[in-house]
């Protein structure tokens, strides 16, 4: 099963995704990596399935567009697709048209392929096309992974090039310059929901992950949310694509299965140890508005209603400092930690629970966690810190505190809520995980070394566990 809540097909991993909602479909383009390049299966270049659900996806079919992330688009019944490649050091944008009016078969004009200026822009960088029509304005915007020519290091950027055409490009002044990022800002989307424009990046560089900007409708300074990153570290090149008020982000979660880089610490033998690869299993939330604006993330439905069958709750304290409650448990201890062992987690799961932290400075749940919860994989709030924080086994050891010089491994900032209760969401098929807090934040994570085992609850301080929820899928 594992790969239909976190799409990868057989043999591969799912890089970036190109996604848009077309004629009530979802149209899903990606940039497939074969772990295997000489499999004779293998078919190179961007691969395309649709989906109504986001969550069955129909067959994959190749459509022969080589090289990276890129946009397509339709103007006057025919479509145009923009992709980027990179000959010999460089970096280029190329441009293909559909002739038959299909999805899946693409002229490539090479005549229109066009790299950076050297002047506004250095020619390091220059890939991601995303196009936008602005119609008040009858041009076509296309916003790009660039650095711009500068006399300092921080020169990422989202680049510019209006065209009226489709096929000549002026260079503009970038749509995106903070002086943060060594490297350019990948992956740009835009797009307005309600009363809000948002520009959507991802950097490998100084903050790597998936990050926005935002700026009401009618002003033109971007700013800088509370939380400006989507997801952590373990959520990448991610775009967005919907129709009205629904709107989706997708981006991927990363294996940990070639030592791509060779950083791998080849003595420790665990694979939770290992650094990320490049590409993974596709990951989708569901994006909101909070009032100030500010994006939010949750689970899309879709996913929760595929759980169907309750697995019966268990509890069994390791500590004392617990009380049964009517439809939960209370953590009672007053600056010590209290434990607890639920049911056998299986192998694609749904879990939700309410924390309500009444003076705890961590609380929340253990995954695949041992018979004395010395090991496992930790997923806690720290109302004090505003955060909801993932730290795996690794850390419990003497080895893993020598080895590590920080505190925390993956965490993402949550608001407090007004009644003090968390809400989490997991999800969990095979290695991949994704936790949602309050259907705000969102935390995507990889968990290899241990399966099979159980649940666990834990409070550091007085804490209440309710509606605690494990299901499985209907099939």
């Amino acid at each position: 099963m594992e790969g239909r809540i976190f799409y990868h097909a057989p043999g591969a991993r799912t890089g970036d995704v190109i996604p848009k909602y077309i004629d009530g479909t979802y149209q899903l383009f990606y940039l497939k990596n074969w772990k295997d390049p000489h499999d004779p299966k293998a078919v190179f270049g961007w691969h395309r399935m649709e989906s109504r659900d986001l969550l069955r996806m129909g067959e994959e079919t190749p459509i022969h567009v080589r090289g990276g992330t890129g946009d397509l688009i339709r103007w006057k019944g025919q479509w145009h697709l923009f992709a980027c490649i990179f000959p010999e050091g460089k970096q280029l944008i190329t441009h293909y048209i559909s002739e038959d009016g299909s999805l899946d078969h693409w002229k490539y004009l090479e005549e229109d392929t066009f790299g950076p200026d050297g002047v506004i822009y250095d020619r390091s960088d220059w890939r991601d096309p995303r196009i936008v029509y602005r119609e008040e304005l009858g041009e076509f915007w296309m916003f790009l992974a660039a650095r711009v020519s500068d006399r300092h290091s921080q020169t990422g950027c989202v680049g510019l090039c209006v065209s009226r055409d489709l096929r000549k490009w002026e260079y503009r002044e970038p749509a995106y310059y903070p002086r943060r990022f060594s490297g350019a800002c990948e992956c740009p989307d835009v797009f307005r929901m309600g009363d809000w424009y948002y520009l959507v990046f991802s950097s490998y560089t100084n903050l790597f992950g998936t990050y926005y900007v935002k700026c009401r409708v009618g002003e033109n300074t971007w700013q800088i949310p509370r939380n400006h990153r989507l997801d952590a570290r373990g959520f990448y090149a991610a775009k967005t694509a919907g129709e009205g008020t629904e709107r989706y982000l997708f981006g991927w979660n990363p294996t940990k299965e070639e030592d791509l880089f060779g950083f791998w610490p080849n003595r420790l033998q665990g694979q939770d140890y290992r650094t990320w690869d490049w590409g993974g299993g596709m990951v989708i939330h569901q994006l909101g508005q909070q009032p100030d604006g500010d994006l939010k993330l949750s689970m899309p439905d879709s996913r929760r209603r595929f759980f169907g069958f309750t697995v019966r709750n268990r509890f069994l304290s390791l500590t004392d400092g617990w009380e049964i409650l009517e439809n939960g448990y209370r953590a009672t201890g007053e600056g010590r930690q209290q434990m607890a062992l639920m049911q056998p987690l299986p192998e694609c799961w749904y879990l939700s629970a309410d924390i309500l932290a009444r003076d705890a400075w961590q609380a929340g749940v253990v995954l695949q966690a041992d018979a004395a919860m010395k090991e496992g994989y930790y997923l806690y709030v720290e109302p004090a810190r505003g955060r909801l924080v993932y730290r795996s086994w690794l850390r419990m050891s003497e080895d893993g505190g020598k080895t590590f010089p920080y505190d925390v491994e993956l965490e993402t900032p949550v608001r407090e809520p007004e009644d003090g209760r968390y809400r989490l969401e997991i999800l969990a098929e095979g290695s991949a995980v994704t936790v949602y807090v309050n259907g705000e934040a969102a935390l995507s994570f990889r968990m290899y070394d241990y399966r099979g085992r159980n649940l666990g609850l834990f409070a550091f301080g007085g804490a209440d566990f309710e509606n605690i929820q494990l299901r499985t899928a209907k099939d």
